[in-house]
């Protein structure tokens, strides 16, 4: 779903900005107390970035800071600048008033993928101007800007953990590339393509998002029957398992995110139906699982493990109080950093007790003993990733698909919170603690690289295939 989420670059190059202009004195200060927040509250600053290159980098954009800006100017000095600290939780998002510009015309009107320095059309949407741009077709230029050239830019203002990209190339597909259009290259619709379709010549294409208008009609209300069905749906496209008919004796179990509450009694029905189906082969489907309650990924393994493992090895602050709380955007009691969850430690940071650091003891009656597969992607991020991460250091899982977007080590997050810098009002997606998982893998900055890796072509996009599960089949069978 579309929505939110090197230095020294040319101011020349931006459009027409957000009509608010800020003073030399409002943009500096924002500077400052972002970069207070930075060197004295985030858990990994220097995880991959020395501290004399970071203090570089800092001193380079504010030195740019001499003259009133836009917000958008000031979007593009600063975004590069905290993408350097190389963490996939910490980010920087435009201000409510400038997002709120955005209409439907703003996004492309299909579900992109990205591979290298290529776009490609994955899914059409229904209000998309040109209806023949098929699945697969490539977008070689935006009103005679090479695609590699805009996909650069965008890279260069997109977070990820480590010096990972397919995480990168994921996030720009949600919103990252639309901004570098438009706001960054000032592009708008309608759009000038030069396209490739898989089976035709290039040429043209003038796309935008046409209106549908909706009819103005009253919601229908619901019986109970009705809203639980919907619910019943929503929860199933969060978490399902099923046998498979291509390869015997083996069960898929799919988790597109940990954000379901009844994971305990799911995981339980999953591998009670294993015992009761003779399952040798589980597959778990990692690939559009983005993160969520690392809870519901140490109570899989509980399944899996063979002996009683910590899921980490730090979950820790470098503070346990916050001297910017007021300038977080409001959020629910249980997401917001609580310094009676701490206790310090002799280094002098400040451990989680609570949701942290666990004993994952195994399962005493239904332990999974047959072959797991696990399947991955540039999406397979934050718990995800993590859980990836100890199935590959704990299990005999055999991996297939793309590096994951989250790092194999670890990564800063287990809180989150929205800080609006007090004038530009812009927003930094801020993690909380370091989080190093319980891996002997050493810390290279890459995810989890698969033991067979899926690259895909325009021609399997054009295809659909899934060559991930596919893979699977054949190695199930082989065996």
């Amino acid at each position: 779903m579309k929505r939110r989420l090197f230095l020294l670059l040319f101011m020349g190059v931006f459009s027409t900005s957000f009509a608010q202009t800020f003073s030399v004195e409002q943009v500096q200060s924002d500077f400052k107390f972002l970069r207070r927040i930075l060197e004295e509250a985030h858990p990994s600053l220097y995880w991959y970035t020395p501290k004399d290159s970071m203090d570089r980098a800092f001193e380079q954009v504010f030195q740019q800071l001499n003259r009133p800006l836009s917000e958008k100017e000031v979007f593009y000095l600063w975004a590069p600048l905290i993408t350097k600290i190389n963490c996939g939780h910490t980010y920087l998002i435009h201000s409510q008033p400038f997002d709120a510009q955005k209409d439907d015309t703003f996004w492309l009107p299909f579900q992109s993928q990205i591979i290298g320095h290529q776009l490609f059309v994955k899914a059409l949407g229904k209000n998309c101007s040109d209806t023949t741009l098929v699945r697969g077709t490539e977008i070689l230029q935006v009103n005679d800007i090479p695609m590699a050239r805009i996909i650069e830019v965008a890279r260069q203002n997109c977070q990820a953990d480590g010096y990972n990209q397919t995480f990168k190339d994921y996030f720009l597909g949600l919103f990252r590339l639309e901004e570098t259009l438009n706001d960054y290259f000032g592009l708008k619709t309608p759009y000038r393509f030069l396209i490739k379709p898989p089976l035709g010549e290039v040429r043209e294409s003038t796309v935008f998002s046409k209106h549908i208008p909706q009819p103005n009609l009253p919601q229908p209300t619901l019986s109970k029957q009705e809203i639980q069905n919907r619910e019943r749906e929503a929860l199933e496209k969060l978490r399902s398992f099923k046998l498979l008919s291509q390869a015997p004796e083996t069960l898929l179990m799919t988790c597109n995110g940990f954000r379901y509450d009844d994971f305990k009694t799911f995981d339980q029905l999953v591998f009670q139906t294993a015992r009761t189906q003779k399952i040798k082969h589980l597959i778990i489907d990692l690939r559009n699982n983005p993160g969520g309650d690392t809870s519901i990924g140490d109570d899989i393994l509980r399944y899996l493990l063979t002996k009683p493992t910590y899921n980490f090895l730090t979950f820790d602050s470098p503070i346990n109080q916050l001297f910017f709380s007021e300038q977080i955007a409001p959020a629910p009691k249980d997401h917001l950093f609580n310094p009676k969850q701490l206790k310090k430690l002799q280094n002098g940071n400040y451990r989680r007790t609570v949701d942290g650091i666990e004993l994952i003891t195994p399962h005493p009656t239904l332990h999974f003993s047959g072959q797991v597969y696990v399947l991955t992607s540039g999406f397979t991020f934050s718990a995800g990733a993590i859980l990836a991460s100890l199935l590959k250091a704990h299990t005999n899982a055999v991996f297939i698909g793309q590096e994951t977007g989250g790092g194999e080590a670890g990564c800063s997050g287990g809180l989150t919170s929205k800080v609006i810098l007090p004038h530009t009002q812009l927003v930094v997606n801020f993690p909380h603690f370091r989080i190093e998982t319980n891996t002997q893998a050493p810390n290279i900055g890459r995810g989890v690289m698969p033991h067979y890796p899926i690259i895909y072509t325009a021609q399997y996009i054009a295809s659909g295939r899934d060559l991930e599960l596919e893979k699977v089949v054949e190695l199930i069978l082989g065996r």
